[in-house]
């Protein structure tokens, strides 16, 4: 299955469902050249994702951090991370999200032992290198849950996730510390309440202080938390996300250029579209007049 975008809600959380409430995995064989100027925008879910670069070269970016990916290299993005992906040249990259409790009920001695100290841990990611011999045993179990994925026997799946797992813990173990979790958490509930905001107001004329005070921060601390989980800042994202919504109001409806700028927050409207230009890469109407 190949997705081309990523919709989520205002606090960046995808909306799309992966897998069913009675198998909660799900298997993707992407691209990165399908999706929207070559990335996997900033988002986060519930899910832990697996993601194999089989070809190209990938740069990951959560909370943070950035790594650059190379064909045999492999990442796991914990559960509420917030990340993003893109490719200049494009990337396939087979991927498996599934749900911390696919492993073992959450109610059951196996998830609160082996489970639940890595997935409500302080970890963001972890990185996994073909060129390491400490990696190639988890990135060859990846392998084997994205083939039996892709053969769609159930109990394969399944039984390679846990096989995945139980290596995962073997190589990274070590590595999960809870010392960063309170901190982690607080950065990211912060964050949202802030990207809330911006989803509410964004048509209106927003200062940094009101963004900061959305979340009863000061500005350092605003720009600290959208730098940690974003490397951005509150009015970057804020006019991104501005564009982002004009983009979807050009192929929704038959408004003017001018009235869904001003009705984004962006009254100057030369700005608009070199800022929208540079996004997406063509003017407004030029963006309209590719709709399907």
């Amino acid at each position: 299955m190949q997705q081309t975008e990523i919709i989520t809600d205002e606090t960046m959380r995808e909306l799309c469902k992966h897998g069913t409430p009675d198998f909660p995995f799900a298997y993707y064989d992407e691209n990165l050249r399908q999706f929207q100027r070559g990335c996997i925008d900033w988002h986060w879910h519930r899910e832990l994702e697996w993601v194999f670069v089989d070809s190209g070269v990938v740069v990951c970016k959560a909370e943070g951090a950035q790594e650059c990916l190379r064909a045999g290299d492999a990442i796991l993005f914990n559960s509420r991370t917030i990340h993003r992906m893109e490719s200049a040249e494009g990337a396939h990259i087979p991927n498996v999200l599934f749900s911390p409790e696919f492993l073992a009920p959450q109610d059951s001695a196996v998830y609160r032992q082996f489970v639940a100290p890595a997935a409500g841990s302080g970890l963001r990611f972890a990185l996994f290198r073909q060129a390491d011999d400490r990696d190639r045993p988890v990135i060859r179990s990846l392998q084997e849950v994205l083939k039996a994925a892709a053969d769609g026997n159930k109990l394969d799946i399944q039984l390679a996730a846990l096989r995945l797992w139980r290596t995962f813990l073997q190589a990274k173990g070590q590595e999960l510390t809870h010392c960063a979790e309170d901190r982690d958490l607080l950065i990211q509930a912060r964050t949202r309440t802030m990207v809330q905001f911006i989803a509410d107001h964004y048509t209106q004329k927003l200062t940094l202080e009101q963004i900061a005070g959305s979340a009863g921060v000061s500005v350092s601390a605003a720009l600290r938390c959208f730098h940690r989980t974003m490397q951005t800042t509150p009015i970057q994202f804020l006019m991104e996300y501005r564009l982002e919504q004009a983009r979807m109001r050009l192929l929704s409806t038959n408004d003017t250029v001018t009235r869904i700028a001003v009705e984004c927050g962006v009254e100057n409207i030369s700005y608009f579209v070199r800022r929208f230009s540079a996004r997406y890469g063509c003017t407004p109407m030029a963006y309209r007049k590719k709709k399907p």
